[in-house]
C-alpha cells in the first residue's frame, strides 16, 4: 500500500551548475569549516530540488501502476555521515541520494534508488543487501525455475540496465545448494547481497535537465520486472 500522497512540491527543475561546483568543492573541504557557511548552497542547490524530484516521481510512478513512493522530507538522505565505526572521519557525504519504495519506508526490501554525483550519477533498482530469509528463498525460486530470473536479467541488461550485487560473492556453492552447479544460474546462487539492476551512464547533463525525472521514470519501468520478481520473494519472506 502506498504512504500519504507526498506535499504537492513544484516539479522537478533539474538541478544547477552550482550545484555540482558545491558537491566537487565538498570534496575538496570536506570539514564543517567549510560546510557551514555554505549550508544555504546545499539546501537550495541540492536539497529542495531533490526534493521535488522525490515529489515529483512519487506523482508519476503510480500513474504507471508502480508502487513506488516517497516522502519528500524523508526519502533525500541526510548528507550527515554516520563516522562512529569508519576510520573515515569526513563528516558530509559528496554526493546526494533518495529512496522511493512500496510504502515509503528506505529500509523497505525493493526499492529505486537515485544516487546524484558529479561524474558518477546512478540510477536502479532492486533487493540491495537483501536479508537472509529473502536470499534463503531467492536460491530456492532460482532452484526450482531459473529460467524466470534469467529471463529477467536478460530484459533488463538489453534495457542498458547493469546487474549487481552488494559485497563479494561467494568462492562456492552455499549449504543446502551445492546440487546446483549445474544449475543455469548457478552464479547467481552464489551472491548474496541480494541484487539490483543499475543505469550508470547517466551524464551531468542528464541531472542538469527537467528530463532526469523522465529517465529515472524510464529506468523504473526497465527495472519492474526485476522488482516485481522480488517482491514477490519479499513477501513470502514475510509470512
Amino acid at each position: 500500500m502506498l504512504a500519504s500522497p507526498p506535499d504537492v512540491l513544484a516539479p522537478f527543475p533539474g538541478l544547477t551548475d552550482d550545484a555540482f561546483d558545491f558537491l566537487k568543492s565538498l570534496k575538496r573541504n570536506n570539514d564543517r569549516e567549510w560546510f557551514r557557511p555554505r549550508k544555504d548552497t546545499y539546501v537550495d542547490e541540492l536539497r529542495e530540488p531533490m526534493r521535488m524530484l522525490v515529489a515529483d516521481l512519487s506523482r508519476r510512478l503510480p500513474e504507471r501502476g508502480l508502487p513506488l513512493t516517497g516522502d519528500p522530507k524523508r526519502a533525500v538522505f541526510r548528507i550527515y555521515r554516520d563516522t562512529r565505526f569508519s576510520k573515515n572521519k569526513a563528516p558530509y557525504k559528496t554526493h546526494v541520494a533518495a529512496v522511493l519504495s512500496r510504502d515509503g519506508d528506505k529500509r523497505a526490501p525493493g526499492a529505486l534508488y537515485v544516487h546524484v554525483e558529479p561524474g558518477a550519477t546512478r540510477v536502479g533498482g532492486g533487493f540491495w543487501r537483501a536479508d537472509k530469509d529473502f536470499v534463503r528463498l531467492w536460491r530456492t525460486r532460482l532452484s526450482s525455475n531459473p529460467d524466470e530470473f534469467l529471463q529477467i536479467v536478460e530484459a533488463v541488461e538489453g534495457a542498458g540496465l547493469t546487474l549487481e550485487t552488494a559485497g563479494s560473492a561467494l568462492t562456492r556453492m552455499p549449504r543446502g545448494f551445492e546440487d546446483q552447479r549445474e544449475n543455469a544460474a548457478a552464479d547467481y546462487f552464489r551472491w548474496r547481497g541480494g541484487f539490483a539492476a543499475l543505469r550508470e551512464d547517466v551524464t551531468d547533463d542528464d541531472v542538469l535537465s527537467p528530463g532526469f525525472a523522465d529517465l529515472i521514470v524510464e529506468t523504473a519501468e526497465a527495472v519492474r520486472p526485476l522488482l516485481e520478481y522480488g517482491w514477490r520473494i519479499a513477501d513470502e519472506a514475510a509470512r
